[in-house]
């Protein structure tokens, strides 16, 4: 390891889409500070995750592993204590490790917790099962409760009117993490280098951020607005409900408010390190744990699918000393890159660096094909019937089923078990609009084989024990983000 290693700073943003970020393409300006970012180091083009949803993806993102061979997936929601993360390997060589999670699939019932000397959920330490820290009383939540959702925010709107600092402070965890950030931070122990993880919840459904930015896109009225406080994504996939072409451009609208929202907090975090003499000495690492469908080949949310709109995700990073100065990147990488890469950089053997796993892009990636995993989501969609009545599993059944996409630079192939099989030509539809499957073509031969040879090099992780998860509160909490 070099004598002075550098602060590191990774975070990561749930289900954003690369191409709503103004660096990636966006015609609206989302994304300023992040666009300064890229200026400043490297943008990469071609960037996947390993999962299309956010538990799996992250512990891959912590790891450098596949899910098939961490076993963090839709059949268990936890990381077994055999895998080593990053936080554990560089807390192991010096460094203060600390995490700031807005997402509870981040967390200590899900053994993502693990390596870090400080792990804060929405800017404070975990609560507990029955804990009420927040101060609300059993019968102020009843009664809250009682009012709908959109009269809610529009009394909310209405007493922000005289104290505009509230109203950028109703969002998804970012402002408590931005002060839990600087706090944390600027307490820090100074002759440690620190690693910081931070896991943003913005822009992640549903699509409603701060007033000001709520009005940043929107193109209806102010009463418009409240009739989006609702994604009935459920409703959707199981045939009931539909989207309209002015619903699909509103909550678009709201989605880019989303980032542009999240980009000004970072914007400000950014700044803060600056002005510590910390910006120089930190490598800053920008990701997705996925993207998000809308409306695309029919598909909302981030769930059932494995097309480019989910699974390509931003990777920015800066560090100069590591990366050159505004250059973009079309070569293939993976989330799963990032812990070999810092460690690469650091000096620091990765033992899984020979396993067919994560690869070192520091000098170059290397890459001629990125893996994405996603396994049955039958008990997500368990979770969803035992909260809506009104739907039954069969409206859901050709979606339970394996996928994994094997993608090269000019194809993709997505398997799937129950059969149904795609390929697509990926310099001529780009789209994914037509597909091109025909098991004795030799391209699809090719990528055929490609996965295969990658299966059989895996080791399928097999769960010693069943691991308790999270328990009935906190999947009831999780409601509320749509996950349970």
């Amino acid at each position: 390891m070099p004598n002075k290693p550098p602060n590191i700073l990774l975070i990561s943003i749930d289900s954003l889409r690369s191409d709503r970020l103004s660096c990636y393409g966006c015609a609206r300006e989302t994304s300023p500070n992040l666009d300064l970012l890229a200026r400043e180091g490297v943008a990469f083009d071609n960037t996947f995750t390993a999962a299309n949803w956010t538990g799996a993806s992250l512990a891959s993102l912590l790891t450098g592993l596949y899910p098939t061979v961490h076993g963090y997936t839709n059949k268990y929601y936890y990381l077994d204590p055999e895998f080593i993360t990053l936080p554990q390997i560089l807390r192991e060589h010096g460094y203060q490790t600390l995490s700031f999670s807005n997402n509870m699939y981040v967390s200590s019932r899900t053994g993502l917790d693990k390596g870090f000397d400080t792990f804060l959920y929405q800017g404070k330490p975990e609560s507990q099962p029955g804990d009420h820290s927040s101060g609300e009383s059993d019968w102020y939540r009843t009664l809250r409760d009682a009012v709908p959702m959109r009269a809610r925010f529009y009394i909310k709107d209405w007493l922000d009117q005289s104290n505009k600092r509230r109203m950028l402070t109703r969002d998804d965890g970012a402002c408590a993490t931005e002060s839990a950030f600087l706090q944390q931070i600027g307490a820090r122990q100074p002759d440690r280098p620190f690693f910081a993880y931070i896991h943003y919840q913005e822009p992640h459904s549903i699509y409603f951020p701060p007033y000001p930015y709520r009005r940043r896109f929107f193109s209806g009225s102010h009463w418009k607005e409240g009739a989006y406080l609702k994604f009935d994504h459920m409703g959707y996939f199981a045939g009931h409900v539909g989207f309209s072409e002015t619903d699909v451009r509103h909550y678009l609208e709201l989605y880019d408010g989303e980032i542009a929202y999240l980009d000004w907090r970072l914007g400000r975090l950014f700044d803060w390190l600056r002005r510590q003499n910390l910006w120089d000495d930190t490598v800053v690492m920008v990701t997705s744990d996925h993207g998000e469908n809308m409306g695309e080949k029919g598909y909302f949310w981030h769930a059932f699918c494995l097309y480019d709109k989910l699974i390509r995700v931003p990777l920015i990073v800066r560090y100069p000393d590591w990366f050159r100065i505004n250059e973009r990147s079309a070569a293939l990488t993976q989330t799963v890159d990032i812990v070999p890469t810092l460690l690469d950089g650091l000096g620091i053997d990765w033992p899984y660096s020979r396993d067919c796993q994560g690869q070192s892009f520091l000098s170059g990636a290397l890459r001629t094909a990125v893996l994405t995993e996603t396994y049955n989501p039958e008990l997500m969609v368990d979770r969803w019937l035992n909260r809506r009545k009104d739907l039954t599993k069969e409206e859901f059944r050709h979606y339970l089923r394996d996928l994994r996409a094997y993608q090269t630079t000019n194809h993709k192939l997505i398997r799937a078990s129950d059969g149904d099989h795609e390929f697509f030509d990926m310099n001529a539809d780009r789209a994914e609009s037509v597909n091109r499957y025909t098991s004795d073509a030799p391209y699809v031969q090719q990528c055929e084989s490609g996965l295969q040879s990658w299966m059989d090099a895996f080791t399928p992780h097999v769960a010693k024990s069943t691991h308790f998860g999270f328990d009935k509160e906190i999947w009831n909490q999780m409601r509320e983000l749509g996950y349970a």
